[in-house]
Formats: structure tokens, sequence, C-alpha cells
């Protein structure tokens, strides 16, 4: 019999499914009635989710008694001995504090809902075992390494940066490990996993132009205020791209002189002049190369192509013991590898030069090129002014131009070979011809006269240097290369007169004077971090120098009255070569004392051998710094430098006739010892504020004589200078803001800067102020972004003025022989101080992406008040003399003591010349 839905049984069925259920939802409820009630009895139950980063202990209470609804209880004597980071989620409030507190003097008790926190011994924790992490840091998307990322164990609270070839490590102790890294411009990357042995960890970060104002502390080792290194600055290439700049040439050198206690010695060009030194005592390298002519145009922009850059430092106080050679400063520029994976690059067109830069794989993943181009215009046509009549054509041309070359091979993650070239030249042609026919006695005569120079001058720069990763510690990088930079100025001159198609007369003249300076090197360079507190570095350095300051050659050829005439060759008396031999050792260890003080002691020990003298140099460097918490900070340093080559120059304007020379057996190096102290805090967030102050010493240091110049002539020149002390001593004040759309600085420099020369060659032995000693120096530097379309750059520079010589009265001379003559008279050296100088630039940039790429238009303004600034400066006496030859001659000779001629007065009258006035600038340029 079939049961129906409503039979008996059916429904009892139905009751006891529904009796149990109802028994269930029951308990589950008593359960979660419970469990809150629980919790409400309980708190210290309930989870939580924090977040903090390098967090004081005042930031870490604030934070969880928002979150939690607890109040802290705890004395003076409870402390940090380190910044809290943390980044917790789902954990109860006394894993929370157990967690903080890990590693910290303190000690913690729950009652009800406060939390009484007490001091106890900092917790020794015991650890059998430490491993390595090591690895490269690189952008994610072109492979191209990244230069002073920052990588932070969260839970050690310790960390690093990577170095100029973007490989990092860090040793820590057995157990978790959670790494931060980050850049500015990239996404924060974490990894979190166990640390039981040594580990190769390669991160590639993603760029997000939209995180551009997140950062993340790390303790980075190289430049800027939280690193040991004093007067360290890490300039980004934004900066240097956004910068406005004369005929909108973006210019590494130009952005440089806007930091604190760096100028131009000449208004508005691209010479350095750091804290009272010269233009040759700065080490431009490229690649760790030295470049010795840095500049085109006379200085008015430099060698360099920002496309081709990928990072610049900056140091001018406490030089790290690897690099030397030079007194005053030093300027790293490192070049792009090349991306790995893709294709792109940029074109650009402005007012003045063309710029191509293209880069991308060979063998993707292994291989990479970068390739970069910058050229004037007028390099491509062949005479760009022609002057012409009937008679004569003068032709005139000028151009420069870059080429940026290199190739990176990965083989695996141990080891990378890099092949790089530089060629960089100037050029000036000039062309005159004349060609006259000449009718007498009806027979006819040809004259022709031509007259074609070349001045030429430019660096050429190869290198392959091979990256090894020995070990987990152990990084090396050997360089080999070739450097040279020459002058070179070739005269053809003609001058022949022929009678119907016969060669009558001729007079040719040929001569060359080239100048320059070659090096061969070989450079050894080692990373080895045994400890997190230690990062050592050592390595040796071997340079082959050949100077040539000036070999000149020329040769004459002459027809007279149609017959050859012998041939006649000349060589100047100087054309002789001098070598130098220079090895160079060092050794340097930046490390921790404590969670407050860090230090970074290396030396330098280097030889110079030439004309078989040898000279010795022992270098010491020593720079501290000490966290007093809260965001200030304190930095010392003492630098020793020894420097081997001399610039010799007599113009306010680099010049391609300006000679390198080597030090001698009468000439000795030049040396400096440099003090330095600073102040620094960083606790606004998105603003840095320093301040330092400074005092060198300089010995050695050359001046020419009194009325001696070296324009293109290197004979005898040890003859013509002096070697004399130097002081500088100085004030730098600076206010960065890092953060926000609105980015830049300002910065402020009081400084001064004399010479003496005991001998009494120069101004009487006494001291006197150097030609570009200023007093005062302001620099602001702003940029804006208003979108991602439209941003805008301005900067605005103050100097007061330098010194020039100029004669302070005329007197009368009297030669043994009778003669009378009217001279200058000048009391010193220096004497006169130029008025100030000032200008405002602006830029602003259009930017609208496209189908492939990126197209932007950039108008700028230099010099957009027009301000009459003296690019060049020169003196001349008015009409007349103070004493005139017949008046004088009367007043001594005829007995007339009073018959001067009181109308002819004279005056030194000092003129100025304005090379650069308000310029505007178009520059086209689309990235693909």
């Amino acid at each position: 019999m079939k049961s129906s839905i409503c039979s008996p049984r059916t429904i009892r069925k139905f009751f006891l499914v529904g009796a149990v259920l109802l028994s269930t939802c029951t308990l589950q409820s008593t359960i979660v009635f419970a469990t809150c009630v629980l919790q409400k009895t309980n708190p210290s139950q309930t989870r939580f989710s924090i977040r903090l980063q390098n967090a004081t202990l005042e930031e870490f209470v604030k934070q969880v008694e928002q979150k939690t609804g607890y109040s802290f209880i705890y004395g003076e004597e409870v402390r940090l001995n380190g910044r809290i980071t943390l980044a917790v989620r789902d954990l109860t409030i006394n894993e929370i504090l157990r967690k903080a507190f890990e590693n910290q003097p303190i000690g913690f008790e729950i009652s009800g809902k406060h939390i009484l926190l007490n001091k106890r011994p900092v917790p020794q924790k015991t650890v059998s075992r430490r491993f390595t992490i090591s690895g490269y840091v690189t952008d994610g998307a072109s492979s191209e390494t990244l230069i002073g990322a920052n990588i932070l164990d969260s839970r050690q609270r310790v960390g690093t940066a990577t170095n100029p070839f973007g490989f990092y490590t860090l040793t820590l102790p057995e157990g978790d490990a959670e790494l931060i890294f980050s850049y500015l411009g990239y996404e924060t990357r974490h990894s979190s996993f166990p640390l039981n042995k040594d580990t190769v960890l390669n991160i590639r970060l993603d760029s997000n132009n939209e995180l551009a104002e997140v950062i993340v502390l790390s303790d980075k080792k190289e430049a800027g205020i939280q690193a040991t290194a004093m007067g360290a600055y890490e300039i980004p290439m934004a900066q240097i791209q956004h910068t406005p700049a004369v005929l909108g040439e973006a210019d590494i050198l130009k952005t440089i002189q806007l930091m604190p206690g760096v100028q131009a010695g000449t208004e508005g060009f691209s010479g350095l002049y750091v804290r009272g030194g010269g233009p040759d005592q700065n080490l431009i390298l490229l690649d760790g190369i030295p470049v010795y002519n840095a500049d085109h145009l006379l200085g008015v922009f430099s060698v360099f192509t920002p496309e081709a850059i990928k990072n610049t430092t900056l140091y001018k106080s406490s030089f790290p013991a690897r690099y030397g050679g030079r007194l005053s400063s030093i300027v790293d520029i490192r070049t792009n590898d090349g991306d790995m994976h893709h294709y792109h690059g940029a074109l650009s067109v402005g007012t003045l030069t063309d710029k191509l830069h293209f880069e991308g794989p060979i063998w993707k993943g292994h291989t990479s090129f970068s390739l970069s181009a910058r050229a004037t215009h007028t390099a491509f046509f062949k005479n760009l002014i022609v002057d012409k009549d009937d008679y004569y054509a003068d032709k005139y041309n000028y151009y420069f131009y870059d080429i940026n070359a290199k190739v990176n091979h990965k083989f695996n993650d141990r080891s990378r070979l890099f092949i790089g070239f530089y060629k960089g030249k100037d050029h000036y042609h000039f062309d005159t011809t004349d060609s006259n026919n000449y009718y007498q006695n009806n027979d006819d005569t040809k004259v022709y006269y031509k007259d074609d120079s070349h001045l030429n001058w430019g660096n050429t720069i190869a290198y392959g240097r091979w990256n090894h990763v020995f070990n987990s510690k152990l990084f090396c990088n050997t360089t080999i290369s070739y450097n040279n930079y020459l002058m070179k100025l070739n005269q053809d001159v003609e001058d022949t007169r022929t009678y119907r198609g016969q060669i009558l007369d001729r007079y040719s003249y040929l001569s060359q004077f080239r100048s320059g300076i070659s090096d061969w090197s070989a450079r050894m360079d080692f990373d080895f971090t045994p400890a997190p507190e230690h990062h050592i570095k050592f390595g040796a350095e071997y340079i082959h120098h050949t100077f040539r300051p000036g070999i000149s050659t020329s040769k004459t050829q002459e027809v007279e009255n149609g017959e050859q005439q012998e041939e006649t060759i000349y060589a100047a008396s100087n054309n002789h070569v001098l070598r130098g031999q220079e090895v160079s050792l060092y050794a340097e260890d930046n490390f921790n004392l404590n969670s407050h003080l860090s230090l970074n002691a290396g030396i330098r020990a280097s030889l110079f051998s030439t004309q078989g003298k040898n000279y010795c140099s022992i270098q010491p460097r020593l720079s501290t710094r000490y966290n007093f918490g809260q965001g200030f900070s304190a930095k010392a340093s003492y630098t020793c430098m020894a420097q081997y080559v001399h610039l010799l120059s007599s113009t306010p304007f680099s010049m391609p006739t300006d000679l390198w020379v080597p030090i001698t057996k009468n000439i000795r190096p030049m040396y400096a010892n440099q003090y330095s102290l600073g102040g620094y805090y960083t606790g606004l967030a998105g603003w840095e504020f320093s301040i330092e102050g400074y005092y060198k010493q300089m010995r050695h240091i050359l001046e020419y004589q009194d009325g001696v110049s070296f324009f293109g002539t290197s004979t005898n020149w040890e003859e013509k200078v002096e070697m004399g002390e130097g002081r500088s001593f100085g004030l730098e004040m600076m206010v960065q803001k890092t953060l926000g759309k609105t980015t830049g600085w300002l910065a402020y420099t009081l400084a001064k800067t004399d010479h003496r020369f005991k001998d009494g060659a120069i101004s009487q032995g006494k001291w006197f102020p150097y030609k570009y000693d200023r007093r005062h120096t302001i620099s602001l530097c702003l940029n804006h972004k208003f979108s991602e379309r439209i941003d805008v750059g301005a900067s605005w520079i103050f100097n007061t003025g330098g010194c020039i010589t100029v004669p302070e009265r005329e007197t009368i001379i009297i030669r043994p022989e009778g003669n009378i003559e009217s001279a200058p008279y000048i009391s010193r050296r220096n004497n006169y101080r130029l008025p100030a100088s000032h200008r405002l630039n602006l830029g602003i940039n259009f930017n609208k992406k496209t189908k492939h790429g990126m197209r932007t238009w950039n108008i700028s303004l230099y010099n957009a008040y027009n301000a009459m600034n003296p690019n060049l400066v020169y003196s001349k006496w008015e009409q007349g003399y103070n004493l005139i030859y017949n008046d004088f001659y009367n007043s001594i000779y005829q007995g007339n003591g009073n018959q001067y001629n009181s109308e002819k007065k004279s005056k030194t009258v000092i003129k100025k010349l304005t090379i650069l006035p308000c310029i505007p600038s178009v520059t086209y340029t689309y990235k693909f």
C-alpha cells in the first residue's frame, strides 16, 4: 500500500526533521551569543589589523589606542631602541604587542582596558646561523638596473641599497625574512620567506608615476640625508629634464650649479666651481671614466645627453675613498644599459639641436643595446654663413655632436659584460678665397688667395666592464678603458700669382697645432658585506697618462719667378710628450656602531711617477652620522685629497686652447684638507632641511704670474706659474620639498675663498680673493605638475659678483735710457668686485599620449626678464692721461711744475658684454 504525502508517517518525518533543524539553529545561536558575550567580557581576544612604517613609540601608541580602545600607561624611562615597522592582520592585542616589542627593551601588561608598559632588558635572541640575501633590483619592464634602490628588512629593521650596478647584499639571522624593496617612482614590493640558506633574490619593480610621492625609508648608504656620507646628492633625471636651461637644452651640469656650494664661473656657462675650487678640480666621470673636456660651445652646454643618462651623483664634502685625483668635487654619471625586453626610444627636435635615443634587446633577456646621438642643426650644412661679393667669399661654420653607445650582455645571474663608447666633438671652420685678374700692357695676370682653417676638439672614450658575483657577500667590477681628449688646429694658406696659366710666384703655408691628454687604465672594485653592520669597498687602479701640452709643426713652399724653392719645415722647441704612471689603492668601510651612530672610514694611497720622480700620497677619509631621533641628525667629515694634473687657462670661458699638463719634477701635486659639519631634519613628511659648514685648506695651487698668458702655448709653462696656498670656508643651507605635485628646493651659500703666494711674485705675497670668490649665492628650483598633460618648471639664481683685476690709476715710468712711458698701476690681484647677477628661467611641457607613445612640446624662456648680466668683463682707459707726456716733461725739465692740463684726466672704465640675454626656445619630443 502506497503512502501519501499527507499520511501520518510522512507528517511524523517532517516533524522529526524540523525538530533537528530547530535544535541545530538554537545551538548555533547559543554559540554565537556566547562568543559575543565572551568577547564583551574578554576584549583581549578581539582581532585587529595595524600597519606602521618607522613609527615612534608615541605614533604606535596613538594608532593602537584609536583602533582598539585600549589606553597606555608608561613612564619616561620607557624608550624604543629603534622605530617600529609593523604590518599585521587579524591579530589579538596581545599578539600585536608581542610582535611590536619583540626586540625592544619594553615589557607590557594588560589590565582591563589599560596597557602598562615597563622597561626591561633588551631581549637577547640566540641565533645560531646567519644567511645572506643578494641579487639585482631592476626595472620591471626594461630590466634596467636601479641604482640606489632601498632594501629594508621590517623584522630586524636593517637595510641596504643597491650599488652603482644595481646589486645588493643583506645578511640576516635565520628565520622569517620580510623584505621591502622601494625606489622613487616605482611600486613598493614586499617579499616574505623563511631564510634558512644563502638566497639569490632578483627583484623587478614596476614603474608607477602615480606612486612618485611614496618613499619607504631605509638605510641608504651612498647619498642623501639618510646616508653616512656628507655633502652627497643624487640628482633624479626627472629633475634634470624639467629644469629650464638655455635654448631648452636640459643640462646635467646646469642643474648641479643650482645646488648649495656650487656655482658657475661665468654667468650662464657650464663650468663648475665647488667650494672655492677651479674647473680642473672636479672629477667628472662617465661610467667611471674621467671626462677631461665636459663642455660644448665654450661652456654654454655640457657634453652629456640627458636621454643617455640613468643616474647622477654629486660629492662635494666627504669623498668616499674609491674616488681620487681631484680636490673639489666628484660628479659620477651612469648611462643606460638598454632594455632587455622591448624596443623604444625618443626623437627630439629643438631650437639648437636634434636628438635621437633608441634601445632594445639584441638577444631577448640576455643582450641589449642603448644608442643616443645629439647634434646641432649646423652639422648638416657645410657652410652655414657665407659673406660674398664680387671679389671674395668668407665662409664660416660651427657645430658639435655627441654619440653614446652601450651593449650589455647577461651571461647569468652572477656575470655581466658591458661595452661602452662615447664620442663628442666641436668643430669650427673658416674658409676665405680671393681671386682677381689684372690687365697690364695687354697681358693678363691672375692673383689667387686662399685661407682654410679648421679647429676641432673633443673626447673619445671606450671601455669594457665585467661584473661578477663571487658569492652572496662579494661583488667585483673590473674595468679596462681608453680615454682621449684632443684639440687640433689646422691652417692652410696659399697666395699664388699666375700669368696666362703659368705660375709666376706662389707661397703656401701649412701648419698644425695639437694638444691633448690620453689615458689607458685598468681598475678593479670589490664590494664585500661580511655583516649587515659593515659594507666594505676596496680596490686598485692603474692609469698610464700621455700628455701633449702643445705640439706644433709647419711647412712652407715657395715659387719665385717660376722656380721652385726649397721646402722649409718648422717644429716648435716644446714638441715633447710627457708621460705619467699613476697607481692607487683604496679601502673603506661603511658601518653602524649602534642604532644611532654610523661611520664611513677609508683610506686611499696613490703613487704618481713622472720624469724620474715619484710622488706618494696617503689620503685618509672619515665621515660620521648621529641620529638623534624624531627626524634630527648631525654629520661631520674630514677629507684629504691629492691632484696630479693641472689645467692652464687664461680666459673665463672653457676654451679649446686650455692646456692639460701633469705635475713635474718642479711642479708638485696639489693637496686639500676639508673639514665639514652639518645638521639635518626630516621630521616633516615630504620636506628635508639641511645646514652645512666647511673649511678647506689647499696647497700647491697654481696661478699664472702677472702679465703671463697661456693662450694656446705651453712653451716654458713651468716658468710662468707660481705655487701657493688657498683657503675656503662657508655656510650652506638648503630646504627641499620631495613629495607632492610641487617639488624643488631653495639653497643659500655664504662663502669666501682667498689665495696667497708667499714668495711675493703675485700680489706682494698677501692674501687676495679668488677670481670666482662670490660672497652670496641663492638658487631656487621649482617644478609643478598640474596634470598628466601639463607641468611647469622655474629656476632663479642670484650671485654677488666675482673679482677681476683692473688698473687703479695711471703712472709714469722713466726708463734708464730716458724714455718716459705711461703704465697702469695695480696694487693687488683681483682688486675690483663685479656687480651682482641674477636671472629667471621658465619652462612648460605639454604632454599628450598617442597611439604609439608620448608627444611633448616644451616652451622655455631663458633669462625671462632679460637681465643684462656680465658674461664677459674687461677694463679700458678713457681719453687722456692723468699726466700728459708734454706736461710731465715741462714740469721736470722746464721748471713749469704747475702747467698740467687739468682737462686731460683719465679713469678706468669697466665694460661688460652680455652674450645670453632673454632667449626663447621650442622643443618637440616624441617618445615611442
